[in-house]
């Protein structure tokens, strides 16, 4: 009956599930779509123009990465342990560093932006003209998205998903509007998609003043200190696999293009971007599912609730399952629909887009679990494999195949990413068996369990009062068997207990089936208990008791008197409170 269970766990990450995908589907769409826009209305060449501008757009995408990323990972472990302190200081570097990166990429590139158009065009006038108009305006998104996206990060962390994703799906459906608009009415041309692209994420910014202006909200700004370079290393440090990926990507760009033009010509580029806007679409839900596992992978491993971390992984890995399915059987039926929707309709155009688009959709399971393999490894301390995984997968060994392909036949230069993908995962499966036996870990997610220090007791319960009165027996019984006192394991059976039926009458009030789960630990010099509920907010640290409020005792003010602490964060959206008590 009180075996832990992750139902909560689960529970939490459907929650945020939805409004991520909604987020991620909002920012793929509106890059999908941008390409069929500009390929419809604009022709092939400036299709091409938008595929040669990836190079730029990876490098604005890996300095988002690079402190987004890496400060929202930072933040969530230091709310899992508690450390509010530091937590607002990463949020404060983050934006505040972030957008300073972003304003000087601007500059640096605004300066040289037509020799860079030149070289990504390989010379040719006419690419190099449209792919620098289209980067021109492009270019001062990285502002607007650095602020507006990286605060949507935070608020996601601090149990707002629905407010996150309104951010980016506000920017990203004023993306679209604008884009058909400057483009179809205006005659603005190729600099019309990058003009509507900016626009969206200024909007963004606006979105975000409500939760600034919010005085529930947990994430503030604070004082730069002499900690603060150091905190700033660990952001970037986390940040790293990612922003590595965004450099990989841009530099596979830069050969893949060249590789593809010398071989195939322009057809191929048009090819190759449809290709990757149909990994743009894959990315709904990889991106979905990664970015709703972010915080709470996060939270949970500062927290060291691993238990909870296998829980969240497996319905990541289920959802990301159905999904790549899906999509593998639909590009596989029907390759032609995304070779007419970009505008694709010569003989020779459908020709090359239909085989093509069969390969590379062989390539989205691999990507789906090694993207999701890379985020849990950059989380819970295991950088230097996600790292190594970026590397192998983004860089290395898609370029070997691509020209091991186009040496032996350019028809089969799209399975280079389907081939470099189980390359990778074969080499992790290997370097992860290393490990396994160096460090007595288990399983591919490689979590440290055995360092942990103490007896731990994982227990959940529904939130109901007959439930709640049984628990005090259990841990007591608990508390006896690891060899604590008779008045110790009183008082815990007291709190415990205590606790359950306050948590009940007041975060459940509203008689929605609730779950509370409560993890006991103890160790030679302490024992914390921690509960973790879904209820509506309920601090008990500040918590006042009201005569007429329907409790028959006030339990609060009980535990208070008998622990020797008594701690409240509200994480990820839950109540969140540590009991402490010292053993003597």
């Amino acid at each position: 009956m009180y075996e832990r269970t992750g139902n909560l766990v689960k529970k939490k990450f459907m929650e945020y599930l939805l409004p991520t995908i909604l987020t991620s589907m909002a920012i793929s769409l509106a890059s999908v779509v941008d390409g069929i826009i500009v390929g419809n209305l604009l022709g092939d060449m400036a299709l091409a123009a938008v595929g040669l501008a990836g190079p730029v757009i990876f490098c604005i995408n890996m300095i988002y990465m690079l402190f987004g990323v890496g400060g929202l990972t930072c933040a969530s472990i230091a709310r899992g342990k508690r450390e509010e302190g530091k937590s607002n200081l990463i949020f404060t570097l983050t934006i505040v560093f972030g957008m300073a990166a972003m304003m000087l990429f601007l500059v640096v590139m605004q300066i040289f932006l037509v020799p860079i158009s030149g070289m990504l065009a390989g010379g040719d006038p006419v690419l190099t003209s449209m792919t620098a108009d289209y980067l021109r305006p492009l270019l001062f998104t990285g502002p607007a998205l650095m602020f507006s996206s990286g605060m949507a990060l935070f608020i996601r962390t601090d149990g707002r998903p629905k407010s996150s994703a309104m951010v980016l799906i506000v920017a990203n459906v004023v993306n679209l509007l604008l884009d058909y608009v400057l483009i179809r009415f205006l005659n603005t041309g190729i600099a019309g998609a990058g003009i509507s692209t900016t626009a969206g994420y200024v909007v963004g910014t606006v979105i975000v003043i409500p939760y600034l202006l919010s005085k529930n909200r947990s994430f503030r700004f604070a004082r730069l200190g002499k900690g603060s370079i150091s905190v700033l290393g660990d952001i970037l440090k986390t940040g790293f696999p990612k922003a590595l990926y965004q450099i990989c990507n841009f530099l596979r760009s830069l050969i893949l293009n060249s590789i593809i033009i010398s071989v195939l010509g322009s057809i191929g580029m048009s090819v190759m971007t449809v290709c990757v806007n149909v990994l743009m679409l894959s990315n709904i839900f990889v991106g979905g599912v990664s970015d709703a596992l972010l915080p709470i992978v996060g939270t949970l491993f500062g927290e060291r609730d691993y238990y909870g971390i296998r829980q969240s992984m497996k319905s990541a890995y289920i959802v990301l399952a159905i999904a790549c399915t899906a999509l593998i059987a639909f590009f596989m039926i029907t390759p032609q629909t995304m070779g007419i929707a970009f505008g694709i309709t010569s003989a020779e155009g459908m020709a090359a887009v239909i085989p093509a688009l069969r390969l590379f959709a062989v390539y989205l399971p691999f990507d789906a679990v090694i993207q999701l393999l890379q985020n849990f490894y950059t989380t819970t301390d295991r950088k230097t494999i996600a790292s190594i995984m970026v590397f192998m997968n983004g860089l290395l060994f898609i370029v070997l195949y691509a020209f091991l392909f186009a040496t032996i036949n350019a028809s089969l230069l799209w399975l280079c990413y389907a081939c470099s993908g189980a390359t990778t995962l074969a080499m992790i499966a290997v370097v992860s068996i290393g490990i396994r036996k160096r460090e007595q870990v288990k399983g591919i997610l490689l979590l440290r369990e055995q360092n942990e220090i103490g007896i731990k007791h994982d227990i959940t319960i529904n939130a109901t009062t007959d439930e709640a009165v049984g628990l005090s027996d259990q841990l007591i019984g608990l508390c006896t068997q690891s060899g604590l006192s008779d008045l110790l394991a009183n008082h815990v059976g007291i709190a415990v207990e205590e606790m359950a039926i306050s948590t009940i009458h007041y975060a459940h009030k509203d008689k929605k089936k609730g779950i509370i789960d409560i993890m006991l630990l103890i160790t030679e010099a302490n024992l914390t208990i921690r509960f973790r509920d879904n209820g509506v907010l309920f601090n008990p640290v500040e918590y006042i008791a009201d005569e007429d409020d329907g409790c028959i005792t006030d339990g609060i003010a009980l535990i208070k008197k008998m622990a020797s602490g008594v701690d409240y964060a509200n994480q990820l959206g839950f109540n969140t409170t540590v009991i402490s008590f010292d053993i003597k």
